[in-house]
């Protein structure tokens, strides 16, 4: 009977993710703006719902539902704070962009399934919120002039949507796959929706800059506290890590110290981008000396991959302001001097054998390894979305599923989880988001900071992971539509020349008269 109910159970959880899902690609996808807000406002009621069931056999819902008095106020307390803040975005849209900016390095940590999870909480706030405000006059069809025209992004994104929710129907963990539906992806979707059709101003574009700016120095300062006193505010882990070497990594606000550097990162590339194309000088030197300040926190965090990916976006730049053939070169040198460093580094056994290899980069390397094998075994259809950690422990015996959560190269897991379908989604998202946003990158340099940071943001997630699971991912595809397009040099000059007869015709006696 138990057997039956868990099997009924996983159905449902694969039935409700799919359907979830499509819905979320539905929304991104359809055109006419009142069928994508009751789109939006299905998705939206359907999450919770979904949470419910995959939380119905655990101790958390039990202890929520023997409370039923704090639970009725708890929610009634959530649903005036995201009705008030539905109001506020109403009174002014330019408001949402502030909010999410400000909401998007939060996490809580927060248990479902017996598993701790650091989730999003303020954004989703924030989004919900923001998709209230835009889904009551949507629905009214006071926004029927709104235009919605899509672009090749968009259905890349959308179609990545409908693969994840198809292959979580084979998926040996459903509930994983449901959960990354829920938290992720179709809260992630509705925000994408509601920041590409804001207008970007250049103001608005200058306000969120600073918003990052402050809180990367904010987070910093903090980092530089728990350096200096040995403490860490979250993560005992890491606390635990540290003792046993002789170096001490902080992670500020954030539980993993590689996310403290993605934020970092993100930061640093939009001071760069403004150094670069500022001709004030007190505004260079305070962007210098902020990202003197950044830099020191990510060196405290020692987080490879951001270092990386950090480079990355500043090759990008310096690509789109001088030459990028010269970039690629002196890149492709760096990276050979790199690797015939590491390669003769004593002690490291010349990196000769995987172990070696996975000892460097703390075990990732056999992750990468498993996640191969895993693709190779299933390469069309993959084990199914959020199946990785159960996939890996079935054919390597690697413990408990929660010791593995990704391959840490998002392709890799993407292949292992989707298969070559999944992989050729995924490749198609990244080629359409990388052309979408360097169009007139090097004129721009709200774009060329855009472009920048997806770039590097995708690199980074070669040796983390998480790329569809990082709300900045959407937020700069987002912003890669949105952006307005700069005038060429060309197209000033025509409209110059399209100004001109007018101006001289009002100049000409009389030419008011006769008109």
């Amino acid at each position: 009977m138990t057997i039956t109910l868990a099997a009924l159970s996983a159905t449902a959880s694969k039935a409700g993710t799919l359907s979830a899902i499509l819905i979320a690609a539905g929304m991104l996808a359809v055109s006419q703006v009142r069928v994508r807000a009751l789109l939006a406002l299905v998705v939206l009621a359907v999450s919770p719902a979904l949470l419910f069931v995959d939380m119905s056999d655990s101790p958390q819902l039990s202890s929520l539902t023997s409370r039923p008095v704090a639970l009725a106020a708890a929610g009634a307390v959530g649903l005036a704070v995201t009705c008030g803040l539905a109001w506020l975005i109403s009174r002014n849209h330019k408001l949402f962009p502030y909010l999410v900016t400000a909401a998007l390095p939060f996490r809580v940590p927060l248990t479902f399934g017996g598993e701790t999870s650091n989730l999003l909480v303020p954004l989703y706030l924030v989004v919900g919120a923001g998709a209230l405000a835009w889904i009551v006059p949507a629905l009214a069809g006071k926004l029927e002039a709104e235009a919605t025209t899509n672009g090749p992004l968009t259905y890349a994104l959308a179609a990545w949507l409908a693969v994840f929710g198809i292959a979580s129907l084979w998926s040996p963990d459903p509930a994983k796959a449901m959960q990354d539906a829920v938290f992720f992806y179709i809260p992630f979707a509705t925000m994408f929706v509601l920041l590409k059709r804001i207008e970007w101003t250049a103001e608005l574009v200058r306000g969120c800059a600073i918003v990052i700016t402050a809180l990367a120095l904010a987070f910093s300062a903090v980092a530089f506290y728990e350096y200096f006193s040995e403490t860490l505010l979250l993560n005992p882990k890491l606390l635990i890590s540290n003792q046993f070497h002789t170096y001490f990594r902080v992670n500020s606000v954030f539980f993993d110290p590689n996310i403290f550097g993605r934020f970092l990162m993100f930061a640093m590339i939009g001071l760069a981008a403004v150094i670069l194309d500022s001709k004030s000088g007190r505004i260079v030197l305070a962007c210098a000396a902020a990202s003197a300040v950044l830099l020191a926190a990510m060196v405290m965090t020692l987080s490879q991959s951001s270092l990386l990916g950090l480079l990355t976006g500043f090759a990008t730049l310096a690509a789109l302001r001088w030459s990028a053939k010269l970039v690629i070169g002196v890149a492709f040198v760096a990276a050979v001097l790199g690797a015939a460093a590491v390669i003769a580094l004593p002690g490291n056994g010349g990196l000769s054998s995987l172990k070696s290899v996975n000892l460097q980069s703390s075990g990732r390397a056999s992750l990468v390894s498993g996640g191969v094998d895993l693709f190779a075994s299933k390469p069309v259809q993959g084990w199914g979305s959020g199946s990785f950690s159960v996939a890996y422990q079935r054919e390597r015996g690697a413990g408990s599923p929660a010791a593995v959560t990704a391959s840490h190269t998002t392709p890799v897991t993407v292949a292992a989880e989707q298969g070559l379908v999944g992989l050729l989604v995924y490749l198609l998202v990244l080629v359409t988001a990388v052309r979408t946003a360097l169009t007139r990158a090097r004129i721009s340099t709200a774009r060329a900071t855009v472009s920048a940071g997806l770039i590097a943001l995708i690199f980074h997630s070669l040796t983390y992971a998480a790329f569809f699971e990082d709300p900045a991912a959407w937020a700069l595809m987002a912003l890669a539509i949105a952006l307005p397009l700069p005038l060429t040099r060309e197209e000033r000059r025509t409209e110059r020349a399209e100004r001109r007869p007018n101006a001289l015709a009002v100049d000409e006696p009389g030419a008011a008269a006769t008109a």
